[in-house]
């Protein structure tokens, strides 16, 4: 019997706590999404755009290496099979 009383009183408990929690909720409009969501987006654009800036150049010299040994060697083709 203690058993059940304590359970149902800390339920009642967690219950009261749980309706107490914060107030009552209004929706966003459209307007305050579309705010919101311009927010969040130019704070993490100008970090993700210098992200992309450092990547492209990092990998710039070795993509242009590679291009240019596929290109002597498309040369290298053309001219040996032209002969």
């Amino acid at each position: 019997m203690k058993k059940t009383g304590l359970s149902i009183l800390l339920s009642g408990l967690f219950a009261i706590a749980l309706s107490s929690c914060g107030g009552a909720y209004t929706p966003m409009t459209e307007e305050q999404i579309n705010a919101k969501a311009d927010s969040i987006f130019n704070t993490q654009k100008e970090a993700i755009v210098t992200k992309s800036h450092e990547d492209c150049a990092a990998n710039m010299s070795e993509a242009v290496s590679a291009k240019a040994e596929e290109l002597k060697a498309a040369s290298t083709t053309v001219t040996s099979t032209s002969k």
